[in-house]
């Protein structure tokens, strides 16, 4: 996509597009041949976005729009200035059936009957705008409360009560839920295409992880997706609970009558849908999203991406979804990776004398992590080559001027490794080592290596495979309902369909929803939305280039070596029962 979403409009007073800045009320609604440019982008974004172009098609009402004024000032000046077309007389302006931020102005005068004009457009006789404002904020991840305090800062009306908001929740859920239903389905029937043409016939490559509402796996709500490996994009998503409200309320009166006719009629209707421990929602979940995968979309899930943090896995080939085929578990790289890490901290932590200057810092930690991630990254398609590869890295370390250890190391002038670069350029008179691994580090270490190189996990990465969309997925789901502000099922359900849909498509989905809520798109909205896709695929190529990622390294790298120098200058001053 181009960079000038907007093009200024004829008449402004700045004629001249400017690449710095654009006058907002100056922009005009793109059109379909603006919003559909081929992108060269190689980043996940925008290979997803460049799928789903042809999705939306959504009616913009470039009339339509909102403006907040001062009523007062406003209607006072008009009264003053206006009259009556009929008889000529002075007319005032008052207003009416005020429900929440919609009202009916009152055009008045002393003879003429009174004249009631609807402050926004009706949905089934209620103001748009109610409807529009708590989708809005729903977006934004704020509640009935946030929406009342945001009113009574701006002197705005009290918005709606409590009863009519549990209203539009419920719209806006099952609105939610059916575009997210036409998106899920478009993205598997999009891996199924994918999948085939890479020689992949039987089924299709998902991975699955795991997202809870709160820290520590202790609260009521998880939340579950699976992901297509080829398109990135959710083929499924649930929302696991364990908590009803109206079950809560009507226990203390369990053994009643009243209560065994209430709880006959709030069967389907209950929102918890899980028991046992909140750590086995992930489990559960994931079996029944691949018990229903042939229903759902006509296909099985072959091969299986997940991060090893629970029993998932089993928990499928146990349940055995299809008769007659075995689902097959890929590693998550990124999480093998940390393993090495973690292993690493958890033996320099055990050992006396590992840790200080020159040994296994915490810098060398990282670096041994980083440089065991690469060797599997760099040879996806062999164990052989990323086991070598694996223990290159370790030698390399451990070589020295006098006894170079550099046979495992890839040769050539491309080489990662600078000794055989400049043993390639004749240059090895002049090369020196950086200092060396000690031999008691390296012994001490092997052991790890040898269990983090054995076949059975290597097998497993073949493929270069990660969760990497799962954990942005994630993202997406609690910024818009935060895990710092309480809620119930429905809200999270809301925000796992509209994360889908983002997700997926792009932020233009969310026009899409509006189009089925009823409420009128206009070009402020159309405009922020294309505005906000193309944003997404520029940060996702910047992060791309390697200048974004080297930065990023390294800014991590030196926080943690800040943090290590300030903790051993002024010793451990928090942790748990330190002042004891």
């Amino acid at each position: 996509m181009s960079d000038k979403v907007y093009r200024s409009k004829k008449g402004t007073k700045k004629k001249t597009w400017s690449s710095q800045r654009s006058k907002i009320t100056n922009r005009q609604v793109l059109n379909r041949y603006s919003i559909e440019r081929e992108s060269e982008s190689v980043s996940t974004s925008a290979k997803k976005l460049k799928l789903s172009k042809d999705e939306c098609n959504v009616e913009v009402n470039v009339l339509f729009g909102y403006r907040l004024i001062n009523f007062l000032t406003i209607f006072s000046a008009l009264s003053e200035n206006l009259v009556c077309k009929r008889c000529g007389r002075n007319v005032t302006f008052t207003e009416a059936s005020q429900r929440g931020l919609g009202f009916k102005l009152v055009i008045s005068c002393e003879k003429c009957e009174k004249i009631y004009v609807n402050s926004c457009p009706l949905i089934n006789n209620a103001y748009e705008v109610n409807r529009r404002i708590i989708f809005a904020m729903r977006l934004l991840g704020i509640g009935l409360n946030g929406i009342i305090k945001f009113c009574a800062i701006m002197d705005l009306p009290r918005p709606i009560f409590q009863t009519t908001y549990d209203c539009i929740i419920n719209n806006i859920l099952v609105v939610t839920e059916a575009v997210r239903m036409k998106s899920i389905r478009k993205a598997a029937e999009d891996e199924k295409k994918l999948s085939t043409e890479k020689g992949q016939t039987n089924g299709i490559t998902v991975s699955g992880d795991g997202s809870w509402r709160k820290r520590g796996f202790s609260l009521l709500y998880g939340l579950i997706t699976l992901i297509g490996w080829s398109t990135k994009k959710v083929v499924d998503v649930i929302v696991k609970s364990k908590y009803c409200k109206s079950c809560e309320f009507w226990k203390k009166k369990e053994n009643t009558a009243e209560y065994k006719e209430w709880a006959e009629s709030h069967v389907e209707q209950c929102q918890a849908n899980h028991e046992g421990s909140a750590g086995k929602m992930e489990v559960d979940a994931v079996v029944e999203l691949f018990s229903r995968s042939e229903d759902l979309h006509n296909v099985k899930y072959v091969n299986y991406i997940g991060d090893g943090d629970s029993k998932t896995f089993k928990g499928i080939v146990d349940a055995g979804p299809y008769n007659d085929i075995s689902v097959c578990k890929k590693e998550c790289i990124d999480h093998v990776q940390k393993r090495m890490g973690s292993r690493l901290r958890i033996l320099k932590k055990n050992t006396k004398g590992l840790g200080g200057k020159g040994k296994l810092t915490g810098k060398l930690i990282d670096e041994l992590t980083i440089y065991y991630g690469l060797a599997i990254r760099r040879n996806p398609d062999s164990i052989e080559k990323m086991r070598n590869e694996i223990w290159a890295t370790v030698y390399h370390k451990l070589s020295t001027d006098q006894v170079p250890q550099h046979y495992k190391c890839p040769v050539g002038v491309d080489s990662w490794c600078s000794w055989q670069r400049a043993k390639v350029l004749d240059s090895l008179h002049e090369y020196q080592h950086k200092t060396p691994l000690s031999q008691d580090i390296f012994n001490a270490i092997k052991p790890i290596y040898e269990d983090l190189s054995r076949d059975d996990l290597l097998n497993r990465c073949l493929g270069g495979f990660t969760q990497n969309s799962n954990e942005s997925f994630n993202a997406t789901v609690w910024s818009i309902a935060p895990k710092t502000l309480s809620s119930g099922t429905k809200i999270v359900e809301i925000a796992a369909n509209i994360a889908t849909v983002i997700f997926n498509d792009g932020f233009q989905s969310v026009m899409e929803i509006m189009q089925v809520l009823e409420l009128t798109v206009g070009h402020q909205c159309y405009n922020f939305c294309v505005e906000a896709d193309a944003r997404r695929v520029r940060f996702a190529e910047r992060a791309l280039t390697g200048a974004a990622k080297d930065a990023h390294r390294t800014s991590k790298s030196s926080r943690k070596e800040e943090q290590e120098e300030n903790i051993a200058i002024e010793g451990q001053l928090y942790g748990a029962g330190i002042a004891d």
